[in-house]
């Protein structure tokens, strides 16, 4: 009998959560190294979780982004850019957030927006970023990557709203707004030098990282590029990465 009751016991513990389960699931709303993105399928806890702490965001067409009028957590830290002291959202982060649970997304009327018409936004190819590209996003963002648009600064103290009024030093085209002048013609030059005209950079990727910083993010682990036809060879990709401070390109 006290051999039954103590094998009992046992299953009993067994089946208990531990103790500082529950302080550890409050704490999303943060990326990996503070991150709660880890799984590609979040559970409905943890997406009811989520909603507790939403943050608001409000779309601007004439920036093809969604300007946060509602911040909560901590995903501003390492999701989304500032501009002026705005923080905005492109539509690849507002999907990845919205599938989440992170973010109510709203329209000028503060109307809800729906998944359905994200998606629409992002398969139309207006506002910088593919269906493709959205899902290779999703994916570098489940793995705790932190991820920007390739050439498009973190932040802006000179930029007022999440429009397309920026410095001189910036200009605005339909693959983003308020990318740095430059940096993407550069690249896109060389690979048509080197007739390599299939791939160009789509997003800037760093590893991890709780002390990450978007006024001094650093160099990017790697690049990210989307490819429309077969891949260029290792010696293709080693020269354009040599002329690039030797950033991997990845695709």
């Amino acid at each position: 009998m006290a051999a039954e009751a103590a094998t009992a016991g046992d299953c009993r513990r067994r089946s208990r959560a531990p103790a500082g389960g529950t302080a550890a699931g409050n704490d999303d709303g943060e990326e990996q190294h503070l991150n709660p993105f880890l799984d590609a399928a979040p559970s409905a806890s943890s997406r009811v979780q989520f909603r507790n702490v939403a943050s608001r965001a409000r779309w601007v067409e004439e920036a093809g982004a969604a300007e946060v009028v509602e911040s909560k957590g901590k995903l501003w830290l390492t999701t989304g850019v500032t501009r002026g002291g705005k923080l905005c959202y492109n539509v690849e982060e507002i999907g990845f957030l919205v599938e989440r649970g992170a973010l109510i997304f709203l329209n000028d009327k503060d109307e809800t927006i729906g998944t359905e018409a994200i998606y629409e936004k992002i398969a139309g190819r207006k506002y910088g970023c593919s269906w493709d590209a959205f899902q290779a996003y999703k994916h570098l963002k489940s793995l705790g990557y932190i991820v920007g648009r390739y050439g498009v600064p973190w932040t802006m103290k000179n930029s007022g709203t999440c429009d397309t009024t920026v410095p001189p030093s910036v200009v605005h085209t339909d693959q983003s707004f308020n990318r740095v002048d430059g940096t993407c013609s550069n690249i896109t030059k060389l690979l048509k030098e080197m007739h390599i005209d299939e791939i160009s950079p789509s997003f800037e990727v760093y590893l991890p990282n709780s002390k990450f910083k978007k006024s001094s993010p650093g160099a990017p682990s790697f690049l990210l590029c989307l490819l429309r036809n077969k891949p260029p060879s290792r010696i293709e990709l080693e020269m354009v990465e040599n002329n690039f401070g030797g950033i991997p390109l990845k695709y």
